[in-house]
């Protein structure tokens, strides 16, 4: 009985991570040397983790810090595929290839953060809203009246504001407002929404990464003085050292741009609507 709970629940969260359009070949790949630990970092508790039988070993020194390190009886000539790393948070589940590899010329890292671009939901959600219903909600959300911003920045005479922050599903609403204090037309070539590390100690070690909107009420390429707009973007989990980062960018050849950063903190307290 206890094999086949096991077997169940692995296949479970197969189906799950396949479900998602993932497979073996996109895995993100973690390369391990001949002797350094490497350590996993979650942003959640690790609740299940599956590592290749006889090739590594490991242990959970803190809830979220997953520590591997080569199994005592592996030998470099047993094979450089050591196959594949499975582990879950709270909500997620992640899955990395796993490749052995003793080349003076690789850096082995010793710690890893597990990424929100890393993760898919350990079960599939059923509050994902249709089209038609986010549609819905953008309009109720844009018929609302704005109060006091929740972050506002200002650059070359172009303002970004944040009004609201709204979370329906799983799914999060950004309510965003450009304003133009200049006489000259704001072109827009894109609004961005990506995550990064908020501090930046060397630049080979910074991280970013593109979220990309589920649904926007409004596209416009040009606006005057003022445009309003509802951005749908999918929920994500990520440490408190990162940040959602909102960039407005103008056509080329012009270089005005705007960008404001949104905490985890901001986007947990998100209004539900």
């Amino acid at each position: 009985m206890k094999n086949l709970t096991i077997f169940l629940v692995a296949h479970l969260l197969l189906l799950s991570y396949y479900s998602h359009g993932q497979n073996i070949k996109t895995l993100p790949v973690l390369w391990l040397g001949p002797s350094a630990s490497i350590h996993l970092r979650s942003p959640e508790p690790i609740s299940y983790v599956d590592l290749p039988i006889g090739m590594l070993s490991g242990d959970l020194p803190l809830k979220n810090l997953l520590r591997l390190r080569l199994d005592k009886s592996f030998t470099p000539s047993d094979r450089k595929n050591l196959g594949v790393l499975t582990l879950t948070g709270e909500h997620f589940l992640a899955q990395y290839q796993l490749i052995y590899s003793d080349s003076p010329e690789l850096t082995h890292p010793t710690q890893v953060e597990i990424l929100p671009k890393d993760m898919v939901p350990l079960l599939p959600s059923d509050q994902s809203l249709s089209t038609p219903q986010m549609k819905q909600k953008a309009l109720a959300l844009l018929s609302g009246k704005v109060k006091k911003p929740v972050l506002q920045r200002f650059s070359q005479g172009i303002g970004l504001q944040l009004n609201r922050i709204a979370s329906a599903g799983d799914l999060i609403f950004l309510d965003l407002t450009l304003t133009n204090d200049t006489h000259i037309g704001y072109e827009i070539e894109q609004v961005s929404f990506t995550i990064e590390d908020k501090k930046i100690s060397r630049s080979t070690n910074f991280q970013q990464f593109s979220m990309l909107p589920k649904f926007v009420l409004n596209p416009a390429d040009h606006f005057d003085k003022s445009h309003r707009n509802i951005y749908v973007l999918p929920k994500a989990v990520f440490s408190p050292s990162k940040q959602l980062v909102v960039t407005v960018s103008e056509k080329q050849p012009s270089s005005r741009q705007v960008s404001l950063a949104l905490s985890y903190g901001k986007l947990l307290g998100a209004d539900s609507f």
